[in-house]
């Protein structure tokens, strides 16, 4: 086994064993707090995020709280989706390195543009 492969086993094993830590505060169905583990706090997180959430905001004590609706977060309910499907998320490169599909669909539209007008570098050859 590599150090590197040692290294990622030893590190997934330390993460489930801290997820199992019942440090957290989480709201009963009576809105009473409970200990809960890290992992249940985190998965009751990545649920609110998915369907949206109104926060009460008072940044000033002497106003009224203002509302601040967090809208769905598509991430999230793709992250979801895919769990309840019984697919596991995929290890990938840095997002923001990767094109987007709309620069993908962009560069693909200008490929097929140039080639049905005979256009290499922007200029028309004759």
């Amino acid at each position: 086994m590599s150090k590197r492969n040692k290294a990622g086993k030893l590190l997934s094993r330390f993460i489930r064993q801290i997820a199992e830590e019942e440090t957290e505060f989480v709201k009963d169905d009576d809105g009473e707090d409970r200990m809960a583990s890290k992992a249940e706090a985190m998965a009751r997180l990545i649920w609110k995020q998915a369907l949206g959430y109104i926060e009460l905001s008072a940044p000033d004590p002497s106003l009224p709280p203002i509302e601040i609706i967090h809208r769905p977060d598509q991430k999230m309910l793709a992250l979801l989706y895919d769990r309840m499907e019984g697919r596991a998320a995929t290890a990938t490169e840095d997002e923001t390195l990767r094109p987007s599909t709309a620069q993908k669909i962009s560069e693909q539209g200008v490929r097929r543009i140039a080639a049905l007008g005979d256009l290499g570098d922007g200029q028309k050859t004759t």
